[in-house]
């Protein structure tokens, strides 16, 4: 489990918690162990798939779920309004997790219809902290040096393979920031 676990699952018997951070870090790994481990009863659902959705629009899940959790919730455009009206409804019967990513951070920053209601963690990549069983200090050391604290590319070891993650990764990464910019940089020709 990741260093955050024992903390979210304290907070979530008291109010939502909402887990963000970078793309690739663990969030959805780190909330279906949370489910698997602490609440066998609890359901997940992911906005990116179609049925999950629907589910999600139209509040099909049971009563014995006693946790949800909604996986990147914050695409849905009305997402604040909407789980802060299931949370005050049904967080006597239901405990709820949030994950999405970093972006997550930066919508909870803005008004403050959620306040109170909810605690916020970030999950980072490994760090010596924070090392998987089986893999020893030194070793840890040696991967974080070479392939860096992403889950992925740190499990596998491999340092061709994780080259080509980063490079995906940046490229990715790249393309969103680069294709705003072009996409309204004709409304500021001259």
């Amino acid at each position: 489990m990741r260093y955050i676990t024992s903390y979210v699952l304290e907070d979530l018997a008291k109010k939502m918690v909402f887990v963000g951070g970078p793309r690739q870090v663990g969030k959805t790994t780190l909330a279906k162990a949370i489910l698997s481990e602490a609440f066998p009863a609890g359901r997940y659902m992911n906005w990116d798939f179609d049925e999950d959705r629907q589910d999600i629009l139209q509040k099909k899940w049971s009563t014995d779920n006693t946790l949800l959790v909604f996986d990147e919730l914050h695409k849905f455009p009305r997402w604040k309004g909407w789980i802060k009206g299931i949370y005050d409804v049904l967080h006597e019967i239901h405990s709820f997790l949030i994950t999405g990513s970093a972006r997550l951070d930066i919508y909870r920053r803005g008004g403050d219809s959620l306040m109170g209601r909810y605690h916020y963690w970030r999950l980072h990549p490994f760090t010596l902290d924070e090392i998987p069983k089986g893999i020893s200090p030194k070793e840890a050391l040696d991967r974080l040096m070479t392939v860096g604290g992403f889950p992925e590319p740190f499990l596998d070891g491999d340092e061709r393979a994780a080259r080509r993650w980063r490079r995906e990764r940046f490229d990715r990464v790249l393309r969103r920031v680069i294709d705003p910019i072009s996409y309204f940089s004709h409304f500021f020709e001259a």
